[in-house]
């Protein structure tokens, strides 16, 4: 059931951008301001603090990985058998 907005019409038909593409008949018309929303929202800081926290993540998943491949060889210690009398 389609989502109703002004007129009855869908919202996704209802756009404030319609007459951009109306001889294509087009109906990705909800891609354009997508693409400005994303365009305002993601810009040259955010990139960056966004591959910042990246790196970390994967250097933080690397150094975990090798403390499990460094536990694995140690010996691991014998725990005797408590035997009550």
């Amino acid at each position: 059931m389609p989502i109703l907005g002004f007129g009855g019409l869908s919202v996704l038909d209802a756009h404030l951008l319609e007459t951009v593409a109306r001889g294509t008949h087009s109906r990705k018309k909800i891609m354009i301001p997508l693409a400005v929303v994303v365009a305002c929202v993601i810009n040259a800081d955010a990139l960056t603090a966004l591959l910042r926290q990246a790196t970390w993540l994967v250097a933080g998943v690397i150094v975990l990985i090798v403390v499990q491949a460094i536990a694995a060889r140690l010996p691991q210690p014998r725990v005797k058998p408590v035997v009550f009398a």
